[in-house]
């Protein structure tokens, strides 16, 4: 029994050891086989980690690359719509300056059209007034030339 307690030990012993390094794997030194160490085995669960960053890296810069571009579009229609706004009042300004030009030409007009309508009344006036007295004149110097001509008459 102790012949297959013996065995039984040293087959554990030898089996647990060879399983940990093999002697083609060299020594194992500050946490790690030297350079003879196949890294392929850790590299899967490194490049998902990587993976999931650059993943997660990725995502971060759409999100930032879709706020910037939703920044912009509302700046671009910010100035836009005060561009639109700026034209608008501009139009409305043109507008009213127009308008108020029409009614000073209208005015002016309306001025002038009473102005000229005066002078020609008042031109009437006086050419009426110019007759009249030219009317009394050869009126009064016929009425004289008539008595003269009486006053001869009865002397002769």
């Amino acid at each position: 029994m102790t012949k297959k307690l013996i065995i039984l030990c040293l087959a554990t012993t030898f089996l647990a050891v060879g399983c940990v390094a093999f002697p083609e794997d060299g020594g194992y030194y500050n946490g790690g086989y030297d350079n003879r160490y196949d890294r392929r085995y850790d590299r899967d669960y490194d490049n998902r980690y990587d993976q999931e960053r650059n993943r997660q890296r990725w995502e971060y810069q759409q999100r930032q690359n879709r706020i910037e571009l939703e920044r912009k579009k509302r700046e671009l229609e910010r100035r836009q719509w005060e561009q639109n706004r700026q034209k608008q009042s501009d139009w409305e300004r043109k507008k009213r300056e127009q308008q108020h030009q029409l009614e000073q030409r209208k005015r002016s007009a309306e001025k002038n059209r009473n102005t000229q309508s005066d002078w020609d009344r008042k031109k009437r006036e006086l050419e009426r007034q110019r007759s009249e007295q030219l009317r009394k004149k050869a009126n009064t110097q016929n009425g004289q030339k008539m008595q003269q001509q009486r006053k001869s008459q009865a002397r002769t």
